[in-house]
């Protein structure tokens, strides 16, 4: 058992801390620099996908209006897949600015609605943005100028969280993400990143991949790219804002279907990455995602076996480590249930978050074995 235990925990702790400072500090040795031209721009259609979003779609469109960009060299475009509330008479009211609606009738799914806009653009780069996403003014500028690399064929932005009610939620939320921007750079720096942030991406409108409805595309359409022996770069500079979640339970609906597009992305694209030719990249994919999937497996087990063992072989230490599990876990069921702010919200908030985040990799394996992915989403249903 002794043997099992060590195995496991070295696997949870090379998931979490191991694989990301060794990929940090290979990254140091590699000179893959991008060729930048700040006076670089070609003609970019702006998609910003929607769905009933009439609450935020006009700051959304004055956002945008506001970007540092030739105005003759951009389209903005909002894609309302559907929507039934009055998002699309708001999106009408600025057309005198240039500003297009590009409805999908009946509610087909953002990947979808997004593969018929794009395929109806003839622009040389499209950029991908939310709704709920704020562009800092020179974004697009940042976006676009790493396309001066020929080997690079998609750019993805900087999403920053904000917080404003300082909620345990929104702190691990940010904490997190900062974590994951450190693996981002260091994935760029190497050569290429295997993903890119959904609400703020650019790409070359030639190697723009059609995915099926239920396939997210913020995941699968970057190593579609990469399949085609193109890079994805991490433009540092180039800021989205967008506000974090609240609650455990939004957070966790929205990791359930984020998790289960990413397991169905990698089984769509795992077929199409050569394993010569992109052997490090499906080394990255297993690393950073497929051992967060299978980790609440690992955890679980380990809870059992040390479990089972102190009181099989009554060792303190082992028993100590049993007892230290249970009081984290504790820990995340006070987080989750009474969400405390201050001081008490952010010493539960890692915790918390934890346990969120594995209960819906948990829920979303289930998932995706169990039922396909449905191409649209409900935000209050996962």
């Amino acid at each position: 058992m002794n043997t099992i235990i060590v195995a496991l925990i070295f696997v949870i702790l090379f998931s979490y801390i191991g694989y990301p400072l060794i990929l940090i500090i290979i990254s140091v040795f590699f000179k893959n620099s991008i060729l930048k031209d700040d006076g670089l721009f070609p003609k970019v259609s702006f998609l910003i996908a929607a769905y009933n979003e009439e609450a935020i779609i006009a700051t959304k469109i004055q956002n945008s209006l506001e970007l540092d960009y030739p105005k003759e060299k951009i389209e903005i475009i909002i894609v309302s897949d559907g929507s039934t509330d009055k998002t699309d008479e708001i999106v009408k009211q600025f057309e005198s600015f240039g500003v297009r609606l590009f409805r999908v009738e009946g509610r087909v799914g953002k990947t979808e609605a997004r593969n018929r806009a794009v395929l109806a653009m003839k622009n040389e780069i499209i950029i991908f943005s939310d709704a709920t996403a704020i562009y800092k003014k020179d974004a697009v500028l940042k976006l676009v100028r790493n396309f001066a690399d020929k080997s690079v064929g998609m750019v993805s932005g900087n999403l920053s969280y904000f917080d404003k009610d300082k909620s345990s939620m929104g702190i691990a939320t940010k904490i997190y993400w900062s974590y994951e921007l450190a693996i981002k750079k260091a994935q760029s720096r190497m050569f290429t990143l295997t993903g890119a942030v959904g609400c703020i991406n650019a790409f070359r409108r030639e190697l723009y991949h059609v995915l099926p409805a239920n396939i997210i595309e913020d995941f699968t359409e970057p190593l579609m790219i990469v399949a085609q022996n193109y890079r994805i770069v991490y433009e540092e500079e180039a800021f989205a804002f967008e506000r974090t979640t609240q609650k455990p339970l939004q957070e966790f609906q929205m990791r359930v279907r984020v998790i289960r597009g990413g397991m169905k992305g990698f089984l769509y694209a795992f077929k199409r990455l050569n394993f010569k030719n992109h052997f490090f990249v499906i080394l990255q994919l297993i690393g950073h995602k497929v051992l967060r999937w299978l980790m609440p497996i690992f955890l679980i087990l380990l809870f059992l076996i040390s479990l089972v063992d102190s009181l099989i072989n009554h060792q303190p230490i082992m028993l100590a480590f049993f007892l230290v599990q249970v009081l984290c876990y504790f820990i995340a069921v006070y987080g989750i249930i009474l969400r405390p702010v201050g001081i008490v919200g952010k010493i539960v908030s890692i915790p918390t978050y934890f346990v969120v985040v594995n209960g819906a990799s948990l829920t979303a394996l289930y998932l995706t074995l169990t039922k396909d992915l449905e191409a649209t989403w409900d935000t209050n249903v996962y």
